[in-house]
């Protein structure tokens, strides 16, 4: 009896195709601040526009949040119907460089000419567009960028000995004027494009 090739099952990984993130930057845009939308991987921040700064070893998260979902059952208990509404994408950035943009965004107030804060609630609706621009391992940058975010979440702040502060912000991403609510550049190499 012969053997089936199975080579298949192997020939198709490729360890270059593995992506590690050395390192990365988060830039924040509030809604009237004038930048333009990455269109590529080899985007650049605006001549002055600094970073937030650094962040926690824990690192950035994309992570989808899924939309409601409504399900009509028939007679027999039998889904007929599912639907689901179109979620929402965010981004949770551990924030640990007291830097103005991303304590503004944190506490959803604006600084003072002297750099001090005066926090009237707990709301945060400053709109921002933003870019995330990172390396892999191979020095090959990926970017990740949306027009419309507004901070949806925090986490508490540990005042301690023991602890950084960390502004721990998630942004929820809105669909911008293209529609989308995000773009990817770079996660796919060139040559292996489909």
């Amino acid at each position: 009896m012969t053997m089936a090739d199975t080579s298949y099952i192997s020939s198709g990984n490729n360890a270059d195709l593995v992506k590690l993130i050395k390192d990365y930057a988060l830039f924040l845009f509030k809604k009237d601040e004038p930048f333009t939308m990455p269109t590529s991987a080899d985007w650049q921040p605006p001549t002055g526009k600094e970073p937030v700064g650094y962040n926690s070893e824990d690192g950035a998260v994309l992570h989808p949040e899924p939309g409601d979902a409504t399900e009509i059952k028939a007679h027999n208990g039998d889904v007929v119907v599912s639907e689901s509404t179109p979620g929402q994408w965010t981004l949770q950035i551990p924030g640990i460089e007291s830097k103005k943009d991303i304590i503004e965004a944190y506490f959803g107030t604006e600084a003072d000419a002297d750099g001090n804060f005066h926090v009237k609630d707990a709301t945060s609706n400053i709109e921002y567009g933003f870019v995330l621009a990172a390396l892999d391992q191979h020095g090959n940058p990926i970017v990740v960028c949306g027009q419309k975010a507004k901070v949806t979440d925090r986490d508490d702040m540990t005042l301690s000995a023991s602890e950084v502060l960390t502004y721990n912000i998630t942004l929820g991403m809105f669909k911008g004027s293209d529609g989308y609510q995000f773009h990817a550049y770079g996660l796919v190499p060139k040559t292996d494009k489909a």
